[in-house]
């Protein structure tokens, strides 16, 4: 016992020391605040100061949604990431009146069985996951940009004044990454019940090198720049690189209580639910949490036949959160004994989205600019979207799990695993690679 448990505090060390952000927790929201604010703050033009107040007062909003929605993206991608199966790799032939132990495969990664450890038993482990979080619906970080319009300072709509038309373009060159180390436990409670604890140590890091670009249509059509970063009106300087951005945050994330029933025990087929909650101790400005409680419940399924071993959960989770939606949550797999230390685990994770959309997610539409005829607007001549991330009515979350498992001994498994995404739902790694240990007693 004692050396398990010296393997497990080396493994919890040696997963903060390869995270990618040093022990310090910074305040996210506010360095990426910092940038919005220095581009829009620069912006002057012929009378310093003057013009450069016409990008905030209609934009402020603006920037707080899009701070916003990078906080919900990165924070849910983190909290919500799935945790280790409490799922025993020893189920029961029932078929003669008598429990007897059949060995079966070491179980799948992600999802659950319906099968508990039994009364008195205890598992505990840890596992090491890095997400590079390279995507937001789709686009690459580094290639995320957000346009801020000038204010209507006169007649109602853009466009009745020349420099209207001018707008300020922010490509965030943003890179993110996360390392989630969580430490799990397992206590069979009575032959069907389990309870159980995760706790995830998360470590985020966030760089960025913001350059604004000014669409000057005052200096595109008379030579003269109303609104730049520097020089004079008929020399600007419509380009501005912003303070690099670093940050770091490393803490404890959203903590995990569950509790796994099972109801039925078949010769072929078991039956089970399970209640999780997730609660709020991960820091939402850091990106260490989702900044509220989350309450999941579920039914599982899963059936042994030979050395195959297939799976079902479906969950609905509940979050008491104004910036993220309930979710129905489906995992089907299976897991597959191939040799008796080895076991192949193949699942398709889906999480998909329910209730109203959220605003402050959709980022908003495209504003026009049109000159003015006599009081009336004419044509659009032009259409600024507002960022380049599509503005989608759900982010349904939908990956591919492919991972081993290896019983060096009969009471230790060791984990390898790696998540695909299959669709573009908010904000995703290119893969996810992890690795774990396990520990049964």
């Amino acid at each position: 016992m004692r050396q398990v448990s010296r393997v497990l505090f080396t493994f919890m060390i040696i997963s903060v020391w390869l995270s990618p952000a040093t022990i310090r927790a910074e305040d996210m929201r506010a360095e990426l605040q910092r940038a919005f604010d220095d581009v829009l703050a620069i912006s002057l033009g012929s009378s310093p100061g003057q013009h450069g107040n016409h990008f905030k007062p209609d934009n402020v909003a603006t920037s707080g949604r899009i701070i916003s929605a990078l906080t919900s993206f990165v924070g849910a991608n983190v909290s919500s990431f799935p945790l280790s199966s409490t799922a025993t790799g020893l189920t029961f032939d029932f078929s003669g009146g008598v429990p007897v132990p059949v060995t079966t495969s070491a179980g799948p990664v992600f999802a659950e069985r319906a099968t508990t450890i039994g009364r008195g038993k205890f598992n505990f482990g840890g596992n090491l996951s890095y997400l590079n979080l390279a995507r937001i619906r789709g686009v690459a970080t580094e290639d995320v940009e957000f346009n801020f319009v000038h204010q209507d300072v006169a007649e109602s709509g853009l466009g009745d004044i020349p420099f209207e038309y001018d707008f300020i373009t922010l490509d965030m060159n943003l890179d993110m990454d996360a390392v989630v180390a969580a430490a799990y436990a397992t206590y069979g409670l009575t032959e069907r019940i389990d309870l159980g604890v995760a706790i995830p140590i998360t470590s985020v890091s966030m760089k960025a090198t913001p350059h604004a670009r000014m669409t000057s249509y005052t200096y595109a059509s008379s030579g003269n720049a109303q609104h730049f970063f520097g020089g004079t009106t008929d020399a600007p300087n419509l380009e501005y690189d912003a303070p690099e951005i670093s940050a770091s945050s490393a803490g404890i994330g959203d903590i995990a209580l569950r509790a796994k029933g099972n109801f039925y025990r078949g010769q072929r087929a078991d039956l089970g639910a399970l209640i999780e909650v997730r609660l709020p101790t991960g820091d939402e400005d850091k990106f260490l949490g989702a900044g509220s409680i989350a309450y999941k419940f579920g039914l599982i399924s899963s059936g042994h036949l030979g050395a195959i071993n297939p799976h079902a959960n479906l969950s609905y989770e509940v979050r008491e959160s104004d910036i993220d939606r309930d979710e129905i949550q489906l995992i089907l797999g299976y897991d597959q004994k191939v040799t008796d230390n080895l076991t192949l685990a193949a699942e398709w994770m889906g999480g998909y989205e329910i209730g109203p959309e959220i605003d402050a997610l959709q980022f908003g539409d495209a504003t026009a600019m049109a000159p003015m005829y006599e009081g009336v607007p004419t044509t659009p001549t032009q259409r600024v979207w507002p960022t380049n991330i599509p503005g989608y009515s759900a982010d349904n979350i939908i990956d591919a799990s492919f991972g081993i498992k290896y019983t060096p001994r009969p009471n230790m498994l060791l984990v390898a695993n790696v998540i695909l995404p299959v669709n573009n739902g908010g904000m995703r790694s290119d893969f996810i690679p992890s690795v774990g240990i396990e520990i049964q007693m």
